[in-house]
């Protein structure tokens, strides 16, 4: 991977570029940012410019030996560590990273920003908890120990360091005292997870989240055939998370503001053979997909909250600016306080399991009351 193909990060790529060319690079650093943002593309395309053969422009040639090994994340001095389940036929003490490169290489290739949850669904760790273990804190030591193979230097990129849990302890002598011209590269979500042993021996990059422009920039130039308007609701939910953006925008149909729309218009009437075809159709798109509509819905109610004290609508797509623009009508910021709670209660309950038919119509219900109150109701036919 190269810098040029991450969006945005320009801080963070010209800090990297700048230790690399002034010969500064710290022997032990932690790239760390929210999930989705670009941390573990840029700790890649970092890896790849320090072993480049041909460096140009701040960024890897992308052509010589190297280069073309470390893209394909096949370069022999640059090692990967990260969270894994036990491989079919081993025992969970005697599997390693090295047991996975094999999916570890196309998971990655397909896409650099996924998260935990992306990873383990791709290894069939649904049910089991991956993590960092024993046996792979001493294959780390082992590789940094011996001498490189083609590059002056050895690289090693742990993603993850959150599940090293205690095991880091094993770590601390070679991250504090590594070899010549090896360098340890921490790719991390959440500091507080990491032994603080571990971070005072590291220098910490903070990484950004995507702005939505450079998102919806990102996806469009991959997936130019891509419905704009689910796009925009995909940005828009993702916050940053460029990961949740590329899944929600690819793997939904469903434009969510007619979703949220028929929705309040169908709990105000409150006819409930209507409300439950409603509910049937969209019980049929799955779990995950119904989880993708409440955050939504709870999207646009902040988006709407912001619309309502400031009049800016640069932050809603056109499609949300029309429905905004009418729900004046008959939402006050009280009502959207209101909605929003509900909003988050369904998601939450969603989430833990509750059936999806019962939870949607209790709180279609309760929808109901909320937009019904009062007297600015007769408006909402009109939307």
């Amino acid at each position: 991977m190269q810098f040029l193909s991450i969006p945005g990060q320009a801080k963070e790529k010209k800090q990297l570029v700048t230790q690399v060319n002034q010969d500064r690079i710290p022997h032990a650093q932690i790239l760390l940012g929210r999930p989705g943002s670009p941390k573990l593309a840029l700790a890649l395309a970092y890896a790849c410019y320090i072993l480049c053969q041909d460096r140009k422009d701040g960024d890897a040639c992308g052509v010589c030996k190297s280069c073309l090994k470390s893209m394909q994340y096949k370069h022999p001095d640059l090692h990967f560590a990260f969270p894994v389940i036990s491989k079919e036929g081993k025992k969970r003490e005697d599997t390693t990273s090295q047991d996975f490169l094999d999916q570890w290489r196309p998971a990655v290739s397909e896409n650099p920003y996924l998260d935990i949850h992306a990873w383990s669904q791709y290894i069939g760790a649904e049910k089991t908890q991956p993590n960092i273990n024993t046996r792979e804190c001493n294959e780390m030591i082992k590789q940094l120990g011996m001498r490189s193979f083609e590059s002056p230097y050895k690289l090693l990129l742990i993603w993850l360091p959150e599940y090293l849990g205690k095991e880091g302890n094993r770590l601390l002598k070679m991250i504090e005292e590594p070899t010549d011209n090896t360098f340890i590269i921490l790719i991390a979500e959440n500091q507080e997870r990491i032994l603080n042993t571990i971070i005072s021996r590291c220098q910490i990059t903070k990484v950004s989240p995507v702005s939505d422009i450079q998102a919806t920039e990102y996806i469009k130039a991959r997936h130019p055939n891509i419905d704009s308007e689910i796009l925009a609701q995909a940005v828009q939910m993702s916050d940053g998370d460029l990961n949740k953006a590329l899944n929600i925008a690819l793997g939904s149909s469903v434009d969510y503001s007619d979703l949220l729309l028929s929705w309040m218009r169908l709990s105000y009437k409150r006819d409930f053979s209507e409300l439950n075809d409603w509910i049937t159709m969209l019980n049929t798109k799955g779990r995950e997909d119904i989880k993708h509509f409440m955050e939504y819905a709870m999207s646009f109610m902040r988006e709407y909250a912001f619309y309502l004290q400031t009049e800016d609508v640069s932050r809603l797509s056109d499609s949300q600016q029309l429905i905004a623009k009418n729900m004046t009508k008959i939402m006050d910021m009280i009502k959207v306080e209101s909605v929003a709670k509900l909003f988050q209660e369904c998601l939450s309950e969603i989430m833990r399991n509750v059936n999806p038919r019962i939870c949607l119509m209790a709180k279609s219900i309760e929808l109901g009351d909320i937009l019904r109150s009062k007297d600015q109701v007769k408006s909402l036919y009109d939307m």
